[in-house]
């Protein structure tokens, strides 16, 4: 029974250690946003630290669910009013739970203008915690999560929280 004792009081005593050196990563508010790379719909590879320097807007989204279908127009009005040094809109297509023939259907119906990005394995979903869609998350101009918002958004709450983090 000591021995239990001893190896968890050394366990209560190396884990904050540990934690010192590692980087404020994960998917928490003023924690580091997970980097990724995916194809988009054309094949080319986008990574999320391609955008360091601007806003961005994580957007963890399937052409099946209801709640992303109400949103995508919202999205499109929000990335026609950033302009090119705006917010950039990553709209991750969690493909490992769609059909790809719905999503380029869906993209081509709405006219959407952002990247619709291809998460084929779920990874993302999974990094980004994604259990309900859509799931948002605002990363600010240095990499770190400002927001993330569960649930379908408007173009003005979008616009709110991009003022917020300017």
């Amino acid at each position: 029974m000591h021995v239990y004792r001893r190896v968890a009081l050394i366990l209560m005593l190396l884990v904050p250690l540990v934690g010192c050196d590692m980087p404020s990563t994960g998917i928490r508010r003023g924690g580091v946003a997970p980097d990724f790379t995916l194809a988009d719909l054309s094949g080319n590879q986008v990574s999320l630290s391609d955008y360091r320097g601007r806003p961005v807007l994580v957007n963890i989204w399937a052409s099946w669910c209801p709640p992303c279908i109400s949103e995508m127009p919202e999205l499109q009005h929000v990335h026609e009013a950033a302009g090119a040094d705006g917010l950039v809109i990553l709209a991750v297509n969690s493909l490992n739970q769609d059909d790809m023939d719905d999503v380029k259907a869906f993209v081509a119906e709405q006219k959407l203008t952002f990247p619709i990005l291809l998460d084929s394995e779920g990874a993302v979903t999974v990094a980004y915690r994604a259990g309900t869609l859509p799931t948002s998350v605002f990363v600010d101009r240095s990499g770190k999560i400002h927001l993330i918002q569960i649930g379908p958004m408007t173009q003005q709450f979008v616009e709110s929280v991009v003022r917020e983090m300017e």
